[in-house]
Parts: structure tokens; C-alpha cells; sequence
């Protein structure tokens, strides 16, 4: 399996050191979990009231969060067909 930190790569050997089911359900519901919170961040930036009268740090912050869920994503999405 390989593990992406900001720009450093790891790989874990996990060939018997997991339940591989136990960890594509737990895997799936995270990425369950962070499409809905990309939703709903997407929702805010979509509004234009919010983003035209919110805080110029609180929009940014919000398109920092709609980019790490987006990078979560792809890497639980990377996980999920490495154990598949």
C-alpha cells in the first residue's frame, strides 16, 4: 500500500497484517463521509451571499478545505483499488 504525506510517498507492506475486508469498509465509509463534507463545502462556495459577504480568510479557508477533501479523496480512492 502506499501512503502519500504532502509530497512524501510511503509504502506498507500489509499482506497479512490487516483484515483487508475490515479496512475496504472502514475505507469506504471514510470516503462516504468526505464526499459529503466536499458537498457541502461545494455548496458554500457555490452560494454566491456567502461568498460575496463572507470574510475574505473564511472563503479561503473554505477552498483550502474543498482541496484537501478533494486530495483525501483521490488518495482513499487509490487505497481502496490497491486493496482490491
Amino acid at each position: 500500500m502506499t501512503f502519500r504525506v504532502k509530497s512524501n510517498e510511503y509504502f506498507v507492506p500489509i499482506e497479512g497484517a490487516i483484515d483487508v475486508d475490515d479496512e475496504i469498509a472502514k475505507l469506504s465509509e471514510e470516503l462516504k463521509y468526505t464526499e459529503g463534507f466536499l458537498k457541502s463545502v461545494q455548496g458554500k462556495l457555490k452560494n454566491e451571499r456567502f461568498v460575496n459577504n463572507a470574510p475574505e480568510k473564511v472563503v479561503a479557508m473554505e477552498k483550502n478545505k474543498e482541496a484537501d477533501a478533494l486530495a483525501k479523496i483521490e488518495t482513499i480512492k487509490a487505497s481502496l483499488a490497491s486493496l482490491k
